[in-house]
């Protein structure tokens, strides 16, 4: 078996900005977001929800997949839905991540006038 070498040459962060580090909302913690997310999974039957051309996802916590409790309307939109049962999905880990990557760039374009012309 051939052993491999790490690489000899540093690597250059040139960020003049660095990010802070991310931090997890403190609410993901508590005790009214657990059941919260509890009881938006348990509706959906642990299953993903999301639905593309009429079809639903084949994602589920059976198929060994991981569910994460989604809100539709995002927190930062709409921190007074927190924990309503009617503001969560239950998403795989792809859709909740597509989805969030999704409601950031609009709120971003909303935050910047609009879009492009």
């Amino acid at each position: 078996m051939v052993k491999m070498l790490g690489s000899r040459v540093a690597v250059l962060d040139a960020r003049k900005a660095k990010p802070l580090p991310k931090t997890a909302d403190s609410d993901y913690g508590s005790t009214a977001h657990k059941t919260w997310a509890f009881e938006v999974k348990s509706r959906a039957g642990w299953r993903c929800e999301h639905v593309e051309n009429g079809h639903r996802c084949e994602r589920s916590r059976a198929r060994g997949d991981r569910m994460y409790a989604d809100h539709i309307l995002e927190v930062k939109d709409r921190p007074e839905l927190r924990f309503d049962l009617s503001n969560g999905a239950c998403k795989c880990a792809a859709h909740n991540v597509k989805k969030g990557i999704e409601a950031r760039a609009a709120r971003m374009d909303r935050s910047s006038g609009g879009g492009a012309t």
